[in-house]
């Protein structure tokens, strides 16, 4: 990626300030709103399934595995998944499958659950496709075959699996350069984030298309609002930068903290900076120290 000198304007630091304020107090009431929603509804589904609606055990069992309205819990969510499964619901088996392949929630039973996934993949289950790719690529429940692998991709793929794309994508991308941003961003319409994230490099690089600053930009926003720490962290750059948009010091700021928070180290750094030079946003040296302090601890970490 090409490396350009940093342009940053600095806002009045009241403003900085009180934006910055204003939006974290939203953030934290619009959280405070969603858990007390989250908490309501499993309260609901749980209490469906204890009166007996077999069609609410997919919802448990995904409220338990999310952790949604509830503490996370893999075991309670495998039983859930387990009982629909039994009822013939496809997405169940292959959650309970998922589970087996991984060993969340039950002991780990690779080979049962490749044999899981081969039954849900040939009879047209979409998502048991991918898993069949990844299980032949690594040898999870099966021999490695690089053929069958490569044959299930396609297959996921074909469906428009938006990790399916993403990876085809992803292995084309060398040896077909056009034909792997046409598949990259395929994913990255679906809203695959990470797909998101390389198709706007793409732009950037004129890499099977030709280079769109102001495209890149987009596909990288998009990316960062789904909280993709590397997207989030190099929109920050675009922002300082005025790459693909407007130059400003706040939005730098902002995505910078953003992908520090995330735990993107180069951003930790650079957000301790911020707040030690005021750029974007009012001088907090506490602050600046907190930042400073754990951009060490996860390079240390990343040193190990």
């Amino acid at each position: 990626m090409k490396k350009v000198l940093l342009l940053f304007l600095l806002l009045p630091l009241n403003a900085a300030s009180l934006s910055d304020w204003q939006q974290t107090a939203a953030e934290a009431e619009s959280h405070k709103v969603r858990q007390t929603a989250e908490k309501q509804t499993f309260k609901q589904i749980k209490a469906e399934v204890k009166a007996g609606f077999e069609d609410s055990l997919v919802d448990l069992a995904d409220l338990y595995y999310d952790g949604i309205g509830t503490k996370k819990n893999y075991k309670k969510a495998y039983k859930y998944y387990k009982k629909a499964a039994k009822l013939h619901n496809e997405y169940a088996a292959y959650s309970q499958a998922f589970m087996l392949m991984y060993g969340q929630g039950v002991k780990k039973n690779q080979t049962e659950a490749f044999h899981m996934f081969t039954t849900l993949a040939e009879n047209g289950f979409p998502p048991a496709a991918l898993e069949l790719f990844r299980a032949y690529k690594d040898g999870n429940g099966c021999e490695k075959d690089p053929v069958q692998s490569r044959r299930w991709l396609e297959r996921a793929a074909n469906y428009r699996l938006p990790a399916g794309l993403l990876y085809l994508g992803a292995q084309t991308l060398e040896e077909n350069p056009e034909e792997g941003f046409f598949l990259l961003k395929q994913a990255a319409d679906l809203e695959n984030m990470r797909a998101q994230y390389l198709t706007a490099l793409c732009y950037q690089e004129g890499t099977g298309t030709e280079p769109d600053p102001n495209r890149a930009f987009e596909y990288m926003l998009l990316a960062a609002k789904q909280h993709y720490a590397p997207a989030q962290w190099q929109t920050a750059q675009w922002y300082a930068q005025g790459y693909g948009t407007e130059p400003s010091a706040y939005q730098a700021f902002r995505w910078t903290r953003l992908a520090a928070q995330n735990g993107e180290a180069a951003a930790q750094k650079r957000l301790a900076e911020m707040y030690e030079k005021g750029i974007g946003t009012a001088v907090n040296y506490q602050l600046a120290k907190k930042w400073a302090e754990e951009a060490q601890k996860n390079q240390n970490r990343s040193s190990r």
